[in-house]
């Protein structure tokens, strides 16, 4: 017999249990922003640019791609001003055994310790494109609190390598800025690493079903 000590917690309604990985558990949201295969693109870009010791996911939200990087050994911290994002992201990391950290902060003003690489998959749309009414939903989807050149450069005062993923037509916001390495993933959307002292940039191809398998997919 089972009694009410011993029952597992209700399911929450507003959340969903993801298993990105193995053994790694992904708390998000049911409705609104949610990880697709971008974050497996990003995880994999960034480890085929070389193995970092440590690692900063920057507007990590759900912290779903620093958390690949954790399960691949990195030593992450994630930063999100949205405490509901940076809870669920503990929560995750503590679920799958992870000892990942997680801060509340504006990633455009943190003065972290530097890491080895940046990794951020930041908002996507500009503020003035139709947004969520939903406040939470708008700031993970929206630039309303920074741009995609900001997150670029808030990495690289953290990092000598930043990469990100992005829309095709914000690469063009990223002018001046050392770009080293290039991959498309579809038609809309392209990962891009910035390097210090970088001055080529580097096409790549995308191998989708080789990201998938670098974390057991």
């Amino acid at each position: 017999m089972v009694t009410d000590g011993e029952r597992p917690p209700a399911p929450d309604p507003l959340l969903t249990r993801e298993t990105p990985a193995p053994g790694l558990v992904v708390w998000q949201p049911r409705r609104g922003y949610r990880f697709g295969v971008e974050v497996y693109a990003l995880a994999a870009f960034a480890l085929g640019g070389g193995t970092p010791a440590t690692a900063i996911d920057l507007g990590c939200g759900s912290g779903v791609v620093g958390l690949l990087l954790a399960w691949r050994g990195v030593r992450v911290t994630g930063v999100d001003r949205e405490p509901r994002w940076t809870a669920l992201a503990r929560r995750s990391a503590a679920e799958s055994g992870l000892s990942a950290a997680f801060v509340d902060a504006d990633v455009r003003a943190w003065d972290g310790p530097r890491a080895d690489l940046v990794v951020s998959n930041p908002p996507w749309f500009p503020p003035d494109e139709p947004r969520s009414p939903d406040p939470w939903k708008a700031a993970s989807r929206s630039m309303i609190h920074g741009d995609v050149r900001a997150f670029a450069e808030a990495g690289l005062r953290l990092a000598p390598r930043v990469c990100l993923v992005t829309r095709r037509e914000r690469e063009r916001d990223l002018a001046g800025l050392p770009l080293a390495r290039r991959a498309r993933l579809g038609d809309e959307v392209v990962l891009l690493e910035l390097r210090e002292g970088a001055t080529t940039l580097v096409d790549e191809p995308l191998d989708l079903p080789a990201a998938y398998a670098a974390f057991g997919r």
